[in-house]
């Protein structure tokens, strides 16, 4: 199927399916920010970020044998240069596990779709060299918690390969109460993120890259849970109930029973300890990002440390994720059937240099969290500022009205946010993984340099 990792890598989770009617708008007028509140980020990476406010992201799968060669790599930048792109995100870790660089811990991604790499082929370093060349700056990134995909009964990774990872994979919870491994229901083996085993050895894997190669930063994707169904091991239970200081713990006692919604499993009737509960998923993602940028600062203080996650924050908490800064408080606005007064205490903003929110909807102008000028106003409000925030879209998966929608998207993400990230290389340079069946260089170009000049 094409480019299924490449869908799959986005995973835009179940809920995304509540949004509201799409319909196109203007442009609205620039929106002028105070520089970051936060002293922690390097005046050297906010010169750099300042430099680079267009970043283009290329998932490993859909771009295996776009970017299979060096001089193949050296042609495409050179047309992503030449379209006002700055930087480029290089996914080196995808939902299978599989790394694209030399890695003496983790098995290496060299055959996709009938095409291979050579063993001696460094993806990354040779992303780096080309890359350069054009001036463009070089981050990496990871799906962190992935470990596994299976891909039309086509399984890779190493909770299909490794028991040991196999034991620490997420559980989830169906719609009847029951409790399964993750993969025995979703063609996606990400690990319980509570697991000690499971961020040790994601740790390894960020010390490795950031340690080998000359980066100007590195992102975090899937550093959560998978959704608001997982982890509901025994081993999470028993973290929750000594963390929460409780004699006992039971399913029901975090939700009574669960429905199906759009194909999700949700929430019918929550429990006594359900805010409790997501306060906890909450704070042990949060604790983990912290152990993350400590990682890669303690090898490189001035790189940039980073992350993505979805845009709508009203509903993020679902796969345990609060991106917020940790003085924003959910709970006196607007969202406490969801958020503990102390759910504030795991918002993780200030651990970042640079965040990116996935604006991915064509819906440009109108309040809420289901309109572009919607999820920039609410990024700002929850943000307060406490890092450099970019926005995004997801050029090839939005069903945009036409050329001009994705155009204004990005023109207004560039004049109301420090920059933007484009998702992802391959919706542009194919002309079969975009609606409009054509290259789109030349559209992005003339949205970007529109989008600079109102800056």
């Amino acid at each position: 199927m094409k480019n299924l990792v490449y869908i799959l890598s986005l995973i835009l989770l179940p809920f995304l399916v509540y949004s509201c009617n799409k319909k196109n708008g203007t442009v609205l007028p620039p929106v002028v920010d105070p520089p970051t509140t936060n002293p922690g980020i390097d005046t050297s990476i906010v010169r750099m970020l300042n430099n680079t406010p267009v970043i283009l992201w290329m998932e490993a799968a859909a771009n295996f044998s776009r970017l299979g060669t060096a001089e193949k790599m050296a042609a495409v930048f050179q047309k992503v240069a030449d379209m006002g792109v700055k930087g480029v995100i290089v996914d080196v870790k995808g939902i299978s596990g599989l790394v694209s660089y030399n890695s003496t811990i983790a098995g290496q991604f060299k055959s996709w779709n009938g095409n291979t790499q050579p063993i001696e082929f460094d993806y990354l370093q040779n992303v780096i060299t080309e890359a350069k060349k054009k001036g463009l700056k070089v981050f990496a990134s990871m799906s962190v918690f992935g470990e596994g995909i299976n891909s039309g009964g086509a399984r890779m990774g190493k909770v299909y390969t490794d028991p040991a990872f196999a034991a620490i994979q997420s559980q989830v919870i169906s719609v009847s109460g029951e409790v399964k491994k993750i993969t025995d229901v979703y063609p996606y083996g990400m690990l319980n993120a509570l697991q000690p085993a499971a961020q040790d050895y994601e740790l390894s894997l960020i010390k490795e890259v950031v340690t080998n190669y000359n980066l100007d930063g590195f992102v975090l994707d899937y550093c959560r849970y998978y959704d608001i169904c997982a982890d509901f091991s025994d081993y999470s239970l028993t973290r929750f109930k000594e963390w929460a200081g409780l004699s006992t713990i039971s399913n029901t006692d975090i939700v009574r029973t669960w429905k199906s919604s759009n194909g999700a499993v949700v929430p019918n009737v929550t429990g006594p300890q359900y805010k409790k509960w997501l306060e906890f998923r909450s704070q042990s993602i949060r604790d983990f990002v912290a152990k993350a940028r400590s990682a890669v600062k303690t090898i490189k203080p001035k790189m940039a440390f980073c992350s993505y996650s979805g845009a709508w924050y009203d509903s993020y908490y679902y796969v345990g994720v609060n991106w917020a800064s940790n003085t924003y408080d959910p709970s006196a606005n607007g969202f406490s059937s969801w958020a503990t007064s102390a759910y504030k205490n795991t918002g993780y903003a200030e651990l970042l240099d640079l965040f990116m929110t996935g604006n991915y909807t064509s819906t440009l102008t109108g309040a809420g969290w289901w309109t572009v000028q919607g999820q920039i106003t609410g990024a700002k409000t929850v943000l307060k500022n406490a890092n450099i925030q970019y926005g995004s879209i997801d050029i090839g998966n939005t069903a945009w009205s036409n050329v001009k929608n994705m155009q204004d998207a990005i023109t207004m993400i560039l004049q109301q946010t420090k920059g933007i990230m484009l998702f992802d290389l391959v919706h542009i340079d194919d002309a079969g993984s975009n609606q409009f069946n054509q290259q789109l260089y030349d559209d992005v170009k003339q949205a970007i340099n529109q989008g600079m000049a109102g800056r």
